[in-house]
């Protein structure tokens, strides 16, 4: 499985110049045709789809009429790959030279549903790029930005939640779920891929908005994920707290409606991820994730 080809799938909404860039680098590290390039086109109005097939003949594009959001796409590209191993790259992401080797190697232990980078921004601030020690770790969340997956476990998973539409803790989420049924998610800090910018969400959606779903998403991570009063009781009141400075800063209690709106969603999503597996504690020890990091999402 870990010499096996890669599909590489990337969700791409109005990054033609993005892409321009980051497709390059890609195609060097996993050149087809052993390996495969699927953009999945949420429903770009920049001209991706006509500069992707006129300059990278080579990359599959999937177009979408309408926008579906970033785990619906991710969703889409993954069951188009044709290969046992996908990489999820955002458009924004540049793969660094062996870096996809790397992140391969571990998937060696059959119990690695996953493995990612450190991702490094390719604009550091003038007192420099914080960077982690180097070495490998555990982590909870799913490598979405950019990482290697098992595509079979990925699928039986049921991929990301469309609980969370239309982006953010997705990520966490499946990696929640991947860690109850035994799998294992790894960081790599000795690879690292680049982050060119992070202004999709900017130009699509207002702060306002994006703090809403931000606020709405952490309450429905807590609800459908976590059974331990000892865990989910300090998360709920940490998401609150949030919650009320919002309210009291910026009079916008959106976030909290929201999630109260979405309670009933909430039965369906926990049957879904209700298969016997680790407890909540022993998640968070098997990871070696502290429950402070947790709090503090």
């Amino acid at each position: 499985m870990p010499s096996a080809p890669i599909s590489a799938v990337i969700p791409n909404r109005d990054g033609a110049d993005l892409l321009r860039r980051t497709l390059p680098p890609l195609l060097r590290e996993l050149p087809p045709p052993e390996n495969e390039v699927v953009v999945i086109d949420d429903a770009s109005t920049d001209g991706s789809v006509e500069m992707l097939r006129e300059e990278f003949s080579t990359v599959r594009v999937v177009s979408l009429r309408e926008s579906v959001g970033f785990g619906a796409a991710c969703n889409l590209g993954v069951r188009e790959a044709n290969h046992p191993l996908v990489l999820l790259l955002n458009s924004d992401m540049e793969v660094t030279p062996e870096s996809v080797k790397m992140l391969r190697e571990h998937l060696h232990d059959s119990r690695v549903f996953a493995a990612g980078p450190w991702y490094l921004s390719a604009h550091p601030s003038p007192a420099g790029s914080a960077r982690e020690p180097e070495g490998v770790r555990y982590q909870i969340g799913a490598p979405a930005g950019g990482g290697l997956f098992r595509r079979e476990v990925f699928l039986e998973l049921g991929g990301f939640d469309p609980l969370y539409s239309p982006f953010y803790w997705e990520d966490l989420d499946l990696g929640w779920n991947a860690w109850r049924r035994g799998w294992r998610i790894v960081l790599d800090n000795r690879c690292h891929f680049l982050h060119l910018e992070s202004v999709t969400v900017r130009r699509l959606y207002s702060p306002a908005y994006v703090r809403r779903i931000r606020t709405r998403n952490r309450f429905l991570f807590g609800w459908k994920n976590l059974r331990s009063r000892s865990l989910l009781l300090p998360f709920l009141a940490r998401a609150t707290l949030r919650a009320l400075a919002d309210l009291l800063r910026r009079r916008d209690a959106s976030g909290i409606l929201g999630a109260l709106a979405s309670i009933p969603l909430i039965p369906k999503a926990r049957h879904a991820g209700a298969q016997e597996g680790l407890i909540d504690l022993e998640v968070l020890q098997l990871s070696g994730e502290p429950l402070s990091n947790l709090l503090k999402l």
